[in-house]
């Protein structure tokens, strides 16, 4: 009988047995599987021109899923309605970074992995850069977007105003009134930091490294017109509240989404390579 096995990569489902009382895993019809034979430790990586970076991944995954589970961490109740020692495990590859899994049809689990960032692209996080949106536009109602740009003045209109220079924000009025110095000089950090995540430059948690700095922009957001409430565009960067912090629609990672998206790529282009080359 051949071994059965498919290049695994972006969109790979699979469904196998685990046997809780072995440790072993094998494939649904009790055919002969390369992934059960390296998960079961069987076979090496090395040893093997099919399987390839999303195997490695996926069997560590898959052994962390057992670990928790095991331990009663995630999919509470689902060992103790079990008849017997085995289970079905099941999952899909969503991309080179995250796999979903379910065990007896009932997903319990999502498994996140890291990017390979160049030193270049981390210090790039958190650099002094000059801001990339050097033409203004206006709040349009239509797409509740807006560009914050190089150059924009806005008159606060309690005597203080912020004006976006080359890579930070220069605000004028202090002097007059302590308490109102700490609340414009707040928000001029924090819609540096705004401006600098909306350019696709910084990291999001930039701006709540101080205290009240995302409320302060959400209020001045609301003043421009933004409606918060929903998604919304700040120099191309569609944004949303989540948890009352301004974040970037569907990412749910440290650094910007066009950082991630290259690393993404190189981490899935490094993925198809067969383990057989990569630990050569």
């Amino acid at each position: 009988m051949g071994i059965s096995m498919a290049v695994s990569g972006v969109g790979s489902s699979f469904s196998y047995i685990y046997n809780s009382k072995t440790g072993k895993l094998s494939s649904k019809d009790g055919s002969e599987n390369e992934f059960t034979d390296y998960f079961n430790g069987n076979i090496e990586g090395k040893d093997s021109e099919t399987l390839n970076g999303f195997d490695a991944g996926n069997k560590g995954s898959m052994k962390r899923l057992v670990e928790l589970l095991e331990k009663g961490m995630i999919g509470k109740n689902i060992l103790d309605s079990l008849n017997g020692d085995e289970y079905e495990i099941s999952g899909e590859i969503v991309d080179a970074a995250t796999s979903e899994y379910a065990v007896n049809g009932k997903k319990i689990f999502t498994c996140y992995g890291g990017m390979p960032y160049t030193p270049e692209e981390i210090g790039q996080f958190m650099s002094k850069q000059s801001f990339k949106t050097r033409q203004p536009k206006a709040y349009d109602s239509a797409t509740n977007s807006i560009n914050i740009a190089v150059g924009d003045v806005f008159d606060l209109g309690n005597g203080y105003r912020l004006t976006v220079k080359d890579d930070y924000i220069y605000g004028e009025g202090y002097g007059k009134d302590k308490e109102k110095d700490e609340k414009v000089s707040l928000l001029e950090r924090a819609l540096e930091a705004l401006v600098h995540f909306a350019d696709q430059q910084w990291m999001a948690a930039t701006m709540d490294v101080t205290a009240g700095g995302s409320d302060a922009l959400l209020g001045f957001l609301r003043e421009l017109g933004v409606d918060t409430g929903k998604e919304f565009v700040i120099n191309g960067t569609k944004c949303e509240v989540r948890n009352g912090k301004i974040r970037e629609v569907g990412n749910y990672n440290a650094v910007p989404g066009s950082a991630y998206e290259k690393a993404l790529q190189r981490s899935e282009e490094l993925a198809y390579i067969p383990l057989c080359q990569r630990m050569a």
